[in-house]
């Protein structure tokens, strides 16, 4: 590349080599001995012209205020031509009109290149500052969850402390046994039979042998009859009309059991859709029902009453199922 274009005449005074010749009042055999007796006033061809560095500076000198008035006097200097600045820092523009098209390419690429960093530099710093907001929100955040965990730990421990305290005391004053509610030590049946039938209308409780309130006699009481009755094989083939039964005074236990036998298989077969099955809701046990049935049907296993008599007919208490035979 050629750089004389660029070159340009500095405006200082350069320094040249002074003459050969010794200086005055040396000898001119240049010795040792004469150099050391010279006087000091000697001068030098070309002294006048040296730097001022070069020259000799008093024990008084002051560094700083001389670097002030060089930068002074530097802002004050004029350059000819009118310029502000020193010659060759204004020729850019004809520089660049003078630059090859390759030149030119290449200058422009630099320039593409470093817009490209700094746009690059920009992001990046952009990015670095969001990651420190994010990294100094979450610092915040660690810190209130940190004071309220020590807080909690802090009413932990002295939760801890109290209990262990109380637990102190209780263990010096040892509290009394507690009671324990036990039943009764007697239990008769009767009470039994409240519990059972309380939940029910008929409150008085089935016996499988009662008495006759007028004689005396003993006699089968309504389970132990129905269940007479429903254990025969006829009253499975549905040969039985229960209103003849009734009819009959069967509840007497002092006539002969052959005889009773006897009486059911001449009596009168009942049609079977007379009778139906219903199912206890107590206990779910099936027991065979008379349709007509003029007295309340109580369930043989646990005393629930099936049926109650209404207009000529058995009606079903709430909560039975039946089906018909």
């Amino acid at each position: 590349m050629d750089y004389s274009t660029y070159y340009q005449p500095q405006p200082y005074v350069v320094f040249q080599q002074p003459a050969s010749n010794p200086p005055s009042g040396i000898p001119a055999s240049g010795s040792e001995e004469g150099f050391r007796n010279a006087s000091p006033n000697n001068t030098y061809p070309g002294a006048g012209i040296l730097p001022r560095m070069f020259q000799n500076y008093g024990t008084n000198y002051d560094a700083f205020a001389a670097f002030d008035r060089e930068i002074l006097a530097a802002q004050n200097q004029t350059y000819p031509n009118g310029e502000e600045h020193a010659p060759g820092l204004n020729r850019s523009s004809s520089e660049e009109k003078e630059l090859t098209p390759q030149q030119s390419k290449r200058k422009a690429q630099n320039r593409a290149a470093q817009r490209a960093f700094r746009e690059r530099k920009e992001r990046h710093v952009k990015e670095l500052e969001e990651k420190l907001s994010s990294l100094e929100a979450t610092s915040s955040t660690v810190l209130s969850e940190n004071e309220r965990l020590k807080r909690e730990l802090q009413k932990i421990t002295t939760e801890n402390q109290i209990l262990r305290a109380t637990s102190a005391v209780q263990a010096s004053h040892p509290a009394p046994p507690a009671t324990v509610d036990v039943g009764p030590i007697s239990y008769s049946p009767t009470d039994f039979y409240d519990i059972v039938l309380e939940p029910h209308k008929n409150k008085t409780p089935s016996h499988r042998i009662s008495h006759h309130p007028e004689t005396g006699e003993r006699l089968l009481a309504a389970a132990a009859a129905w269940d007479m009755i429903t254990n025969d094989p006829l009253y499975s083939d549905g040969q039985v009309d229960i209103r003849a039964v009734l009819a009959e005074d069967l509840l007497n236990p002092s006539a002969a059991s052959e005889a009773r036998k006897h009486k059911l298989k001449t009596l009168v077969p009942a049609p079977r859709s007379f009778f139906m099955d219903v199912k206890c809701p107590g206990c779910y046990v099936i027991t065979t029902v008379f349709s007509h049935a003029q007295t309340v049907v109580i369930c043989g296993s646990c005393a629930t009453v099936l049926c109650q008599p209404t207009g000529g007919k058995a009606r079903l208490t709430e909560g039975c199922s039946f089906r018909k035979k």
